[in-house]
């Protein structure tokens, strides 16, 4: 893993863990609902750029693609 991933991941992780404390705390979602959405954004993020660091721009697939044939039709 790479700096900004272990970055955009503990902020992730941390904004949840800061969202169910507010939440146990005043017991109501909609105040605190921005935490949970700041949390899924962090995460988006997260899973952006580590798919951008494992599939670059320009790279074939893992697993090459295989054509298929087409059967031909009796007339």
């Amino acid at each position: 893993m790479k700096i900004p991933e272990t970055i955009l991941g503990a902020l992730s992780l941390g904004c949840l863990i800061l969202w169910v404390l507010e939440f146990r705390r005043t017991g109501t979602f909609r105040e605190h609902y921005w935490l949970l959405m700041l949390c899924l954004a962090f995460l988006l993020g997260f899973l952006y750029v580590r798919g951008q660091r494992l599939n670059p721009p320009g790279r074939k697939p893992a697993v090459p693609v295989k054509a298929t044939k087409r059967k031909k039709k009796k007339s």
